[in-house]
């Protein structure tokens, strides 16, 4: 059992090193982070309040574009040992496939806290000394609930580019497939759902007084993508570009809301966080199973 947990810790150390010292991933979050940091500087100088309204459009640009940040961090965690045969050597040391696995997710989850880190202190730490928010233990014990949901968000579509790495042939696939489901279930997604909700109800969404049911369906459709539940958990409405904000109708206006206590969120919420909770962990068990079950011979092709 030491010896197993031994493995699977030098395994994370290495998986959190090639992160944390991948040039694409560092290219990536600085990106990223410079893009957060000059909404926040832009939110903070008009004097928006964190806590009450001035959080939406960096909630929005978290949701749309931090999960490429997740794709990276496993989209080739296992197809490219694989073909490089690296797998096949390490597995000639006393180490199982669940030591492997286990130490790649706990490397990522690692690389995800970084980000979170980052992302919390560029977005949030920004608005507050701008705005000059009073911060005391409530605000701190949101803050860190938004970087929990952050966390689960983010830990889905690192679960699913760990999956499509063990499935795939090449690190190539593997990142076109993540593209394509980041494209399509997230980027484009609220577009989606606008053209298939006129379609079907004939009725056009942006014909106000005369498209209650194309909103209701788009309202339901909007449910298969977790960017739904992240955002309406974050903000209180669930965030499509290319399609309308629709307000959850709740009580709460998203983790920040100060009207109300942090239990009346998660009465509103709780479902939110079992779906963004359940996506990541049952990727994670199909990958174990793969991973455990497919030829990692290192396939061509």
């Amino acid at each position: 059992m030491k010896t197993d947990l031994r493995n699977v810790g030098v395994i994370a150390q290495k998986e959190f090193a090639d992160h944390l010292y991948s040039p694409g991933f560092r290219m990536l979050l600085g990106i990223f982070t410079l893009i957060i940091l000059s909404m926040s500087v832009i939110s903070g100088e008009n004097g928006f309040n964190i806590f009450e309204s001035g959080f939406l459009d960096i909630a929005q640009v978290i949701t749309l574009f931090l999960p490429i940040l997740g794709l990276a961090l496993g989209f080739d965690s296992v197809v490219r040992e694989k073909n490089s045969k690296s797998l096949n050597t390490l597995l000639t040391h006393p180490v199982f496939r669940d030591n492997i696995i286990s130490g790649k997710i706990l490397g990522g989850f690692g690389a995800l806290t970084l980000v979170i880190f980052v992302s919390v202190i560029a977005s949030i730490g920004t608005l507050l000394m701008l705005t000059g928010i009073n911060v005391g233990i409530s605000e701190l014990n949101r803050i860190l609930v938004f970087s929990l949901l952050t966390f689960l968000y983010l830990s889905g579509f690192f679960a699913f580019s760990l999956l499509i790495s063990i499935l795939s042939k090449s690190s190539e696939r593997s990142f076109i497939s993540g593209l394509v489901v980041w494209i399509n279930l997230i980027l484009i997604f609220g577009a989606i759902v606008t053209a298939a909700s006129s379609i079907i109800t004939g009725e056009l969404i942006v014909d106000l007084g005369h498209n209650e049911e194309a909103m209701t369906l788009s309202e339901d459709l909007q449910k298969l993508s977790p960017a739904s539940y992240y955002a309406e958990a974050v903000t209180g409405v669930r965030l499509s570009y290319g399609s309308f904000g629709i307000s959850s109708g709740k009580e709460t206006n998203g983790i920040f809301d100060m009207r109300v206590g942090l239990g009346t969120w998660l009465s509103d919420y709780w479902t939110n966080l079992v779906v963004l909770a359940g996506i990541p962990v049952l990727m994670f068990i199909i990958s174990y199973v793969m991973f455990l079950r497919r030829d990692i011979g290192g396939e061509k092709g």
